[in-house]
């Protein structure tokens, strides 16, 4: 197996990891009723530790290498992380998994990743790569289709997943542009703990921290593997094969989650997971976004990143 196709088999692994990430965050919120900011905290927390444990004098090293600037950097990029998982976990809880990742990784998020690129990175889209963003919006608008009468549906849920796709695409142009000077353990696993700790201190101030019974706190840390293995997963990727590359792959996060719901429901038919509404209409979706992320990246090298998680 040559480099690139060891790396398109992380990037995949990454997009089923998340997959199961975000079903098992819906049952935390649904079923468990875990407290939101504490979901979308405590496991980066957890994650981030062990990401960091893996080799301590490494991310000791790393630390001082970041200097001012890279520390500047590394704020700004945990600012977006955080503020998209927020987003990302609550839209989660309001129009469930499967129709998020959809509407999120499965699509949005790669438009927004190319057009910021183009903007902060002078990236210029070829005629094949419009129609492939034009596509991914169509894909989008038939997730948000009611199928029943026929109108566009634009709830907070729908907004949340598109808006956290804005803030995590911003957070991958400034991640793949770190990983060309650093190593990808220890900055995956600082990504996590500095972002979880940003919405810890954030949500603690304002007094919406709830803290949950031992039963919820066990959950919280075992949560914590998902964030861990998914980002580095990710992460990897990006110096490897691109950022443009990797969201492609990434966006079958979407159909891939819809599947995992469906893998639960049959093995617990009372399982309070939120398929979307019409999940022939929302796969259809899915399935034109797809092709518009395909056609988007069609230039993508085979080797070393893109021009730009």
């Amino acid at each position: 197996m040559d480099q690139k196709s060891k790396f398109l088999s992380v990037v995949l692994l990454s997009a089923l990891v998340v997959s199961f990430e975000s079903v098992a965050i819906e049952g935390a919120l649904n079923t468990a009723d875990l407290n939101l900011m504490l979901v979308s905290a405590f496991p980066s927390i957890i994650g981030g530790l062990l990401l960091m444990g893996i080799s301590p004098r490494s991310t000791v090293q790393f630390t001082k290498d970041l200097k001012r600037q890279g520390w500047f950097a590394m704020t700004i990029l945990c600012v977006l992380a955080a503020t998209g998982t927020i987003l990302w976990f609550d839209a989660i809880g309001r129009i469930g998994a499967g129709k998020e990742a959809i509407l999120g990784g499965g699509s949005s998020e790669v438009l927004f990743v190319v057009i910021l690129s183009a903007v902060f990175l002078s990236e210029r889209l070829s005629k094949v790569e419009a129609i492939g963003g034009l596509m991914i919006v169509l894909g989008v608008m038939i997730v948000l289709v009611d199928a029943e009468d026929a109108t566009l549906t634009l709830s907070i849920g729908e907004i949340e997943a598109i808006v956290s796709s804005f803030f995590l695409g911003m957070s991958i142009i400034l991640a793949t542009y770190l990983l060309k000077k650093h190593d990808l353990t220890p900055f995956s696993g600082l990504e996590l703990l500095i972002s979880g700790i940003m919405i810890i201190v954030v949500a603690t101030v304002l007094g919406w921290i709830h803290w949950p019974n031992v039963q919820g706190m066990v959950i919280l840390i075992v949560l914590g593997v998902f964030p861990a293995v998914g980002l580095l997963t990710y992460n990897a990727g990006l110096p490897k094969i691109g950022a443009s590359l990797t969201s492609v792959l990434f966006a079958l996060n979407g159909i891939m989650t819809v599947g995992v719901q469906g893998l639960v429901l049959l093995v617990e038919h009372d399982a309070n997971v939120k398929l979307p509404d019409n999940v022939a209409l929302a796969l259809l979706g899915g399935a034109i976004a797809f092709i518009g992320v395909y056609l988007v990246n069609r230039r993508a090298a085979p080797e070393g990143p893109a021009v730009h998680r």
